[in-house]
C-alpha cells in the first residue's frame, strides 16, 4: 500500500510541475457543401474529414510542453443547413479526450529520462482508431479500424522510441445507440453498436521506410467503399508499408502499402494496396481494393480504384485531381471524378473542392451522388 501511495505522490508531483508550462492550441474548420442531384440543390455543412460525416469542427487542446499530459475538446456540427434538428441535434456532438504519459512523468519527477512511453487516455463521445502502417495517401481510409460505439473509451499505449507502439482500447456500453433513423424516417437496428468493444493493435518500424501493423477488434467499425462506415462484428487485420525512397535515402518517394482484414461478423475480406511516389512539386498514387463476400450470399466481389495527382507548383497553394470508381464491375453507376484547389494565407487555408459522382455507394471524397461544390476554410491558432 505504501508503494502505491508513493507512486501516486510521484505522479501528482510530476503533473503539478507540468501544469506550470501549459500550452494552448486549436483549430476551426467550416464550410458549405452544395449538392446538385436529380434537379435539386441541397446545402450541407462541411468539415475536414470528408468521409460521410461532413461536419464543421472546433478544436481546443491544452497540454504541457514536455508531453506529460494533454486535454482536447472537439465540437462537431453537421447535416443539412435547412434542418436545424439534424444540424444541432443528432449530428452535433462534443468529443473529449485526456492523455497522460506516466513514464515521462515519473522519470521527470526522479530527475531522469525514460526511453519507454506509457500513456493512459480516456475520452467521451468519440471513437479510437487502431495503429496503422498502411499509407493512407488517398484519404479513402480503406484500412481504418476503430471502436464501434462512441461512449467513453479508455486505453493504454506503450511505445519504445519510434520502433514499436502497442495499444489496447476498451469502449464500454453505457447507453443503447443501436437504433438509428435515416433520411426517410425509417428506423434500423444495429447488430453490434449495442455491445462493448475492444481493440488492440501493434505498429513496428524496424527500419526507416518500413512499417508493419497488426490490429484486432472485438466488434469494430471499418471503412469500406460501398457503404462508407461498416460494422465488422469482429475482425483481424494487418498492413505493411515499404517506402523505397526513404529506405534508400533518395530525394523522391516511391512506396507500396498493402492492407488486408477479415471481418468475422460480416464474413467479408477487404484487401487494399496503394502505389505512391513523387517529388516535392508533383506526387501521385494508384489505389486498388477488393472486397469479397461470403460465398453463401452469391454476391460478386467489389473492385475499387482510385487514382490521384497532387501538384505544389506555387508556394502555399495546393492542387489535386482524382478519379476512380467504387466498383469497377459497375463503372457506369459508381465512378467519381473531382479535385481540390487551396491556398494558405497567414495561417488560414481556403479550399474549393469539386466532385461529380455517378453513384452514392461510398463516393470517395464527398459522400453524395451528383455534383458537389465545397468551399471551406480552416484556421489554426
Amino acid at each position: 500500500m505504501k508503494k502505491v501511495l508513493a507512486l501516486l505522490l510521484v505522479c501528482l508531483l510530476a503533473t503539478s510541475v507540468a501544469f506550470a508550462a501549459v500550452q494552448f492550441s486549436g483549430s476551426l474548420t467550416a464550410g458549405v457543401a452544395a449538392n446538385y442531384y436529380q434537379d435539386q440543390w441541397t446545402a450541407y455543412t462541411y468539415g475536414d474529414d470528408g468521409d460521410g460525416t461532413d461536419e464543421m469542427s472546433l478544436n481546443f487542446t491544452i497540454g504541457d510542453d514536455q508531453g506529460f499530459w494533454s486535454a482536447a475538446v472537439k465540437g462537431l456540427w453537421g447535416g443539412s443547413l435547412t434542418n436545424t434538428e439534424q444540424l444541432f441535434g443528432e449530428s452535433g456532438k462534443i468529443e473529449a479526450i485526456f492523455k497522460t504519459n506516466i513514464a515521462k512523468a515519473i522519470a521527470a519527477a526522479v530527475g531522469g529520462e525514460s526511453p519507454v512511453d506509457v500513456t493512459l487516455e480516456i475520452g467521451g463521445n468519440r471513437r479510437v482508431t487502431t495503429f496503422r502502417a498502411y499509407n493512407n495517401v488517398s484519404g479513402a481510409n480503406l484500412d481504418r479500424v476503430r471502436t464501434l460505439n462512441n461512449t467513453t473509451p479508455f486505453g493504454l499505449t506503450v511505445g519504445y522510441q519510434d520502433f514499436v507502439q502497442a495499444q489496447v482500447t476498451y469502449a464500454p456500453k453505457l447507453w443503447d445507440d443501436s437504433a438509428y433513423t435515416d433520411g426517410t424516417g425509417e428506423t434500423y437496428n444495429s447488430l453490434y453498436a449495442n455491445n462493448d468493444d475492444l481493440t488492440a493493435s501493434v505498429l513496428v518500424k524496424p527500419y526507416s521506410g518500413i512499417a508493419v501493423s497488426v490490429d484486432y477488434a472485438m466488434n469494430g467499425e471499418t471503412k469500406d467503399f460501398y457503404t462508407s462506415d461498416s460494422e465488422a462484428g469482429g475482425l483481424l487485420g494487418g498492413a505493411v508499408d515499404v517506402n523505397l525512397g526513404e529506405l534508400l535515402g533518395t530525394d523522391f518517394a516511391l512506396g507500396l502499402s498493402v492492407s488486408d482484414r477479415y471481418e468475422f461478423g460480416t464474413k467479408y475480406n477487404q484487401f487494399a494496396a496503394v502505389v505512391y511516389g513523387g517529388v516535392d512539386m508533383v506526387s501521385g498514387y494508384v489505389e486498388y481494393a477488393l472486397r469479397t463476400f461470403d460465398e453463401a450470399t452469391g454476391a460478386d466481389p467489389w473492385n475499387y480504384l482510385n487514382v490521384g495527382v497532387d501538384l505544389a507548383l506555387v508556394e502555399n497553394m495546393n492542387f489535386n485531381v482524382y478519379f476512380g470508381a467504387d466498383d469497377l464491375g459497375h463503372f457506369d453507376l459508381s465512378y467519381f471524378v473531382g479535385g481540390n484547389i487551396g491556398y494558405t494565407l497567414s495561417g488560414v487555408k481556403y479550399n474549393l473542392g469539386i466532385q461529380y459522382s455517378e453513384g452514392n455507394m461510398g463516393a470517395y471524397y464527398y459522400d453524395y451522388a451528383g455534383l458537389m461544390i465545397v468551399p471551406s476554410v480552416s484556421v489554426s491558432f
